[in-house]
């Protein structure tokens, strides 16, 4: 399937160029890394090696816009500095990265941005392979907390200008109406969040569950996981005010837990007898991928507390392939499509939580190889994985399929953001790149 779409864009392109149209020309981030990847292997077949691109620019009197020139030129650029430093040849790699470095930017366009991000872990790789940047236990701990704090660490007023993308909204939409959908006739409800962030996923959940008339709620507890007290405090604190306001004959609880997910435990969470218990867990397990036993026991202590519903929002990216050239590619894809997302609501600035995908993407170039690298997971990976603590996945509701798609039809993604279901998961494409996905697992 990817070499038909790469044939296709291809295809698109001439065309377009044959028809006079290459000045008025846009294309995606990832569509243009796709592009630039076949021409530059032509190059290497016809030069023998991807350092002569510095002579001869594939682009050149090519009639596209000087935007897209250049941003075709990079990208060739970068790809071909991952094979020479996959081919470690380093001092060559060097080269290319200096010129890379002469037109990428933090706050250019989705390419300059991505190949600013990309030039940065590579040279990274090179340093890493020379000795200069010995390998530690923390060089590659990266969580998504990183971003969580990011987030939980602005004022109300200036997250308020910051709405979620449509597809953050449709994953957590979906989530919520999983849980709300296996919650409906429980009384107590007890919700284990992961990774809470903002918090605002529940709000939600309360105004739904406050109109619920035919078994109305009575009791409802959050426990939110995470490594910052006062953080988590303030989301409480956040929640309880509106709660006091939605859910009028409701009692609220809101309780933290400081800890890793590896050091959790069954008594870490207040868990009553008659209390129906939901986990939910967004973009935080892929963290735990590369340390399979921690892994296991997380889900061990998760089903031990016998939940009725587990959701799983997660990135979808194989970023662990064992050939560095192969996850390199996975890798630039899936973040070029996350760039070319950003730019539709904030063009020419940073990418929000910048700092953080700089972070994720050196760790995942530089210590490509090492064991406890932490990674992202497509489907298969997470289906594997689930299976072997024998959980299933549960149908997401046709309701909430529905609510995804009138949300891309009304935001400005229409037509840039879609959905499909593999098997009972709703995975969501950025112009045709899978970013992220929602699923709903219960424990046999």
């Amino acid at each position: 399937m990817a070499c038909r779409s790469m044939g296709q864009e291809l295809n698109e392109l001439s065309f377009q160029l044959s028809c006079g149209a290459s000045e008025s020309l846009v294309l995606s981030a990832p569509t243009i890394m796709k592009i630039a990847k076949p021409r530059l292997l032509n190059h290497i077949s016809q030069k023998s090696d991807a350092y002569s691109i510095i002579f001869n620019p594939l682009t050149a009197n090519s009639g596209l816009s000087p935007e897209l020139v250049q941003d075709l030129d990079l990208a060739e650029l970068l790809q071909a500095s991952a094979q020479l430093v996959a081919a470690r040849t380093f001092d060559r790699a060097r080269k290319l990265l200096s010129l890379c470095n002469q037109s990428a930017s933090a706050t250019g366009t989705p390419v300059q941005k991505i190949v600013y991000y990309f030039a940065d872990a590579l040279q990274h790789r090179i340093d890493r392979e020379m000795g200069k940047m010995p390998f530690t236990g923390e060089d590659v701990e990266v969580y998504s907390t990183d971003v969580e704090e990011f987030i939980m660490d602005l004022e109300p007023a200036e997250f308020a200008k910051r709405p979620l993308y449509a597809y953050r909204q449709a994953t957590q939409f979906t989530g919520i109406q999983a849980i709300l959908d296996s919650t409906m006739t429980a009384k107590k409800v007890h919700l284990i969040d992961l990774s809470i962030k903002s918090g605002s996923q529940w709000t939600t959940f309360m105004q739904v569950v406050a109109d619920r008339h035919d078994c109305p709620l009575e009791y409802l507890k959050i426990s939110s996981v995470g490594r910052s007290k006062k953080m988590m405090e303030d989301v409480g604190r956040r929640l309880s005010a509106f709660s006091a306001e939605t859910l009028i004959n409701v009692s609220f609880c809101f309780k933290t837990v400081v800890s890793d997910l590896k050091n959790l435990k069954i008594d870490s969470f207040e868990v009553e007898a008659d209390e129906v218990v939901a986990f939910y867990s967004d973009t935080i397990l892929w963290t735990m991928l590369s340390w399979a036993n921690e892994l296991g026991s997380l889900m061990e202590v998760i089903k031990s507390l016998n939940p009725c519903i587990m959701v799983v929002i997660e990135p979808v990216a194989n970023t662990n392939l064992s050939n560095f050239i192969d996850s390199f590619d996975e890798s630039l894809t899936y973040f070029s499509a996350i760039a070319d997302c950003f730019e539709v609501h904030h063009k020419g600035i940073p990418i929000c939580g910048g700092f953080c995908i700089q972070k994720f993407i050196r760790s995942m170039i530089t210590y490509h190889g090492e064991e406890t690298v932490p990674r992202y997971g497509n489907v298969k990976v997470w289906r594997d994985l689930f299976a072997r603590f024998h959980m299933v996945e549960t149908e997401l509701s046709y309701s909430s399929l529905c609510q995804a798609s009138l949300l891309f039809e009304l935001s400005n993604f229409r037509g840039l953001c879609t959905f499909e279901l593999d098997g009972q998961w709703l995975v969501i494409s950025w112009k045709g790149t899978p970013i992220t996905s929602v699923s709903a697992w219960k424990f046999q």
